[in-house]
């Protein structure tokens, strides 16, 4: 099976698949540490947003040059193949710290597992072939949040998955998508998604990708745009309603025209936004490159750059 065929198949298992992950017993977000890397350091990261911040979620390298981050806190080690080589020395640093730790891996018999003290086993359907994360994502993102926040009901979460679909395919329509780069902004829970939206750029077509929050951006990155850039805008929920950012960054940027997308996520939850950010992020990456005829996602296609990447994630130092 070709990866973006995988991909395609995997995003459409998150429907029956993600309603499984919420985890039951919830936790002290002032007492949690999430430790990731890539699509793993987003997944805790949309889950500190969730706690106002109570939580807490770097990447492994944070922690090593400074073990007292976990100082008080569990540390929640994120990684589903449970074999990311800077995760498991964080388990052994926290391990000689006397800092508890829970492995949220996909792999209950990997090495991470072995070096935890708990693992929370994300059991999603897959196809078992490598392609760019999706199930895997949302899965780990879905279990992080659940321990903080109560997530009752995820009962609409094929409507918001068939909103989501619609919206991308209306989206494809109405907008010439060159894939030479993209850059997405938004604010609060929200930017963490853009972040994920712009590592799936980079794995699916080799392009470059960057995420900003919305003030960030307008200080320094807006002087880099070019009129191929795809500049796709989430507008937030909770924020201060009078302070109409997004919108007004939107119409300015359509009006000198910049290829701008609005993406309007004010009326619903904080889980429906967030689920429907990233399916709209994720089948709007598959629709193009079904359009361009890709089969397989960039990083797979360059051995040379995977191999470097997995020497450098997977393999320890010697």
């Amino acid at each position: 099976m070709n990866s973006i065929k995988a991909m395609e198949l995997e995003i459409g298992y998150q429907v029956q698949e993600l309603p499984k992950l919420i985890q039951p017993n919830k936790i002290n977000p002032e007492c949690c540490l999430f430790i990731g890397s890539g699509d793993s350091f987003v997944a805790g990261l949309v889950a500190q947003h969730a706690s106002k911040r109570r939580a807490i979620s770097c990447n492994p390298v944070e922690f090593l040059l400074n073990p007292s981050i976990a100082d008080k806190r569990e540390m929640y080690i994120i990684s589903v193949s449970g074999r990311t080589s800077a995760n498991i020395l964080c388990a052994i640093v926290a391990r000689k710290h006397k800092i508890r730790t829970t492995a949220i891996t996909a792999k209950s018999k990997s090495i991470l597992a072995k070096y935890c003290n708990n693992y929370i086993k994300l059991g999603y359907k897959s196809t078992g072939s490598l392609t760019s994360g999706t199930i895997s994502f949302t899965s780990s993102m879905l279990s992080c949040l659940s321990l903080l926040t109560d997530i009752t009901d995820l009962g609409n979460i094929e409507c918001i998955y068939q909103q989501a679909n619609i919206q991308a395919e209306n989206l494809l329509k109405m907008h010439s998508i060159d894939t030479s780069s993209f850059i997405f902004l938004g604010d609060g829970i929200l930017f963490p998604i853009g972040m994920y939206g712009a590592l799936k750029v980079n794995e699916i077509f080799g392009s470059k990708s960057y995420a900003y929050t919305i003030e960030e951006f307008c200080h320094s990155p807006i002087f880099s745009i070019k009129r191929c850039d795809n500049i796709i805008i989430f507008d937030n929920i909770g924020f201060d309603k009078k302070k109409k950012n997004a919108s007004l960054l939107y119409n300015r940027l359509n009006r000198i025209n910049y290829s701008t997308v609005y993406v309007d996520l004010s009326n619903l939850s904080q889980i429906e936004a967030v689920l429907k950010s990233i399916f709209l992020i994720q089948i709007f990456l598959l629709k193009i490159a079904k359009r361009d005829g890709l089969k397989d996602c960039f990083f797979l296609r360059n051995k040379q750059l995977l191999d470097l990447s997995s020497d450098l994630i997977y393999k320890p130092s010697s």
